[in-house]
């Protein structure tokens, strides 16, 4: 399968694990939870390819998915880059983070992954080669990790290729 034939796969798992973040971090009522990413702030700056050599079109597109904001006492603020990720890859971790840090500093990155959740600041992954924290049970409870970790085992290549046939042929069927 070439990268073009992945990309609508590829796609829809980047925004299960952004819908599923979201929820996670709405439900844990611990933070308010903000989209923030060009796709929904700018999406007129979507297919524009004219733009492609243009520095601050180029940082408005790698704009980090969401911002966060805790209910603690200090009511901090994060900016969070989400992605999808069957098995960490701590290289490409560390180019994301690498990628993030030159234009979103600070930030965090979120990982759901079938292994779990990963959370962590751009420039602790950086000072750690690509090493990426599990999601605290601080910041969300493990029930609640759990409950999500579920729907993302739902879309594992395998799963998920099944579902898609099985909706197609259901589609065709009718």
């Amino acid at each position: 399968m070439s990268n073009t034939e992945d990309f609508p796969e590829n796609l829809v798992k980047g925004k299960i694990a952004e819908t599923i973040f979201a929820l996670m971090f709405r439900e844990s009522a611990n933070f308010t939870v903000l989209e923030f990413g060009y796709e929904k702030v700018l999406p007129q700056l979507i297919g524009f390819s004219q733009y492609e050599k243009d520095e601050t079109v180029e940082i408005i597109r790698t704009a980090p998915d969401f911002a966060i904001i805790s209910h603690g006492v200090t009511k901090q603020v994060r900016l969070v880059e989400v992605k999808y990720r069957a098995h960490l890859n701590y290289s490409e971790i560390l180019q994301t983070a690498e990628r993030m840090h030159k234009s979103w500093n600070p930030s965090y990155l979120f990982i759901a992954s079938k292994d779990g959740f990963y959370f962590d600041a751009i420039t602790n992954i950086i000072n750690k080669d690509g090493n990426i924290s599990p999601l605290h049970e601080s910041q969300i409870s493990t029930s609640l990790q759990e409950k999500y970790l579920q729907l993302v085992k739902e879309f594992e290549p395998d799963d998920f290729n099944k579902v898609v046939v099985a909706k197609s042929k259901a589609i065709v069927a009718k």
